[in-house]
């Protein structure tokens, strides 16, 4: 039985050191064959047993991920390109960060100079906020048949860290599904920021220590007097 593989993260490196001589490993179309260097003892009882592979020492790429409309939390990844030249098994995988467990996880297979990413659980010392600062409703067309409302929302990011760090912050503007309801993208200029094919819009900010960054998202919503919009908060 192949242990489960344990990551431990700095802000630097993806790294799990350990003491013990490398296996070497024979890759096939459709297999990879590890062959332990050293002797190891197994027990006789039938049970399953972890038999350490190898270590190797990666460097990722930190950064927190942001959305403040679902969850008012910073989550720390990590990019890591498996430099090594042993692919990574598919299971399970437990994380440390500075020498401290902080997430267990799955790993998918991953092979040798494939891209993959880390989840390193909610750090605190980011604080997100998203406020609704103004909402503003108002009738429409000659016969007022019509209704905007204009909502204007207010985002925060506070890094409370010592170090300067990298946070992609993501929000949404509505979708209509409904030609009679119109969407329009108000602010950030439409021109400086487009939102994806799913409305989502994307910041990549790097605050230094203790700088607080603040973004307006604005947009209104024209719809038909007896038509009801609901969920845009």
């Amino acid at each position: 039985m192949i242990a489960p593989p344990a990551i431990a993260v700095t802000a630097e490196a993806v790294e799990h050191d350990a003491v013990f001589s490398r296996a070497t490993v024979e890759t096939a179309a459709t297999s990879a064959t590890f062959r332990i260097a050293a002797p190891t003892n197994v027990a006789s009882d039938n049970a399953p047993q972890k038999v350490a592979i190898t270590s190797s020492k990666l460097t990722a790429t930190p950064e927190y991920l942001a959305i403040p409309k679902r969850l008012p939390a910073a989550f720390l990844t990590t990019k890591v390109t498996n430099t090594s030249d042993y692919p990574f098994l598919a299971g399970a995988l437990n994380v440390f960060l500075d020498g401290t467990f902080v997430a267990a996880s799955q790993l998918r297979a991953v092979q040798p100079g494939e891209k993959f990413d880390l989840a390193l659980g909610v750090d605190e010392g980011i604080a997100l906020q998203r406020k609704l600062v103004n909402r503003f409703a108002e009738d429409t067309g000659l016969t007022n048949g019509g209704r905007r409302v204009t909502y204007e929302f207010l985002l925060s990011v506070q890094n409370n860290k010592t170090t300067a760090e990298r946070v992609v912050l993501h929000d949404q503007l509505p979708l209509s599904r409904n030609e009679k309801i119109v969407v329009k993208h108000l602010s950030p200029d439409p021109k400086d920021l487009k939102p994806d094919a799913e409305g989502t819009l994307k910041w990549t900010l790097d605050p230094k220590p203790g700088e607080k960054r603040e973004i307006t998202l604005k947009f209104s919503i024209d719809h038909p007097a007896d038509v009801n919009v609901t969920g845009l908060q």
